[in-house]
């Protein structure tokens, strides 16, 4: 196993198709990884298909509430387990934020704010403890606004609070030595859904020509072995871009 990879890290629950990938590419590259769970039938439904060695590096964290003393007793249990936190990595959101909107604009209102300040608590939680060793790395996984005009289920509001946020942590954070970046993934094809692939290529090109479709987890992958290999004292406060699908930035 490659030492540098044998890193301690703790995800937060994102939706399909991305939350698997995350956990699988982390364990096959070595690292430790705890993720908060409902109850023991959640964590069994992640165990499964897991092999023996990935298996004894998973750490389910059943029971997490998602208030601010139920996060820090969390992040507590996960860098108890694993012997320390390397990373905490938030997944991405995968919302119709348009659907939500239509159907309960205030619900829509509250359950945006209730996810910026989950992703604040655990980050302030996982800062307190890198600080004492003045390293670590946070990481907010995003799927790219603009994707969100070829019907893909893009979170516009919930990012642009998220980016806000990154860039104000890793400002806050720098003294420290933490590192805060995001890592935003273009379009992808969905194993599960039976959707025209040709007819959602030709909605893409206006981000690129024939744009290629690669698998969630080819995503991951690209999106894992750059936050892995980062160096964390020269990089912070970024907005990596991996795939196609977005706007360009200069």
């Amino acid at each position: 196993m490659n030492a540098a990879m044998n890193k301690a890290v703790l995800i937060t629950p994102s939706g399909k198709p991305f939350e698997r990938e995350v956990l699988n590419g982390l364990l096959e590259r070595g690292c430790s990884v705890a993720l908060p769970v409902a109850d023991a039938e959640e964590a069994n439904g992640y165990m499964e298909g897991l092999s023996e060695s990935n298996r004894s590096r998973f750490i389910p964290l059943i029971g997490a509430s998602d208030d601010e003393a139920g996060i820090v007793e969390t992040v507590g249990r996960a860098i108890r387990h694993m012997g320390g936190l390397d990373m905490l990595i938030h997944g991405a959101a995968i919302v119709d934020e348009d659907a939500c909107y239509d159907a309960d604009p205030a619900a829509f209102g509250r359950q945006t704010s209730a996810a910026l300040r989950s992703r604040m608590l655990y980050s302030r939680a996982a800062a307190a403890h890198m600080a004492r060793d003045k390293k670590g790395h946070i990481a907010f996984l995003l799927l790219a606004d603009s994707l969100y005009y070829a019907d893909y289920p893009s979170s516009p509001v919930l990012n642009h609070g998220t980016i806000a946020m990154m860039k104000t942590l890793a400002k806050e954070l720098s003294p420290f030595r933490i590192a805060v970046n995001a890592v935003t993934c273009g379009c992808y094809a969905d194993p599960e859904e039976r959707t025209d692939r040709k007819a959602l290529k030709q909605k893409l090109e206006i981000h690129a020509l024939k744009p290629y479709l690669p698998q969630p987890q080819e995503l991951v992958a690209a999106s894992l072995d750059w936050l892995l290999h980062v160096p964390e004292r020269l990089v912070s406060g970024q907005n990596m871009h991996i795939g196609a699908g977005m706007d360009t930035f200069i």
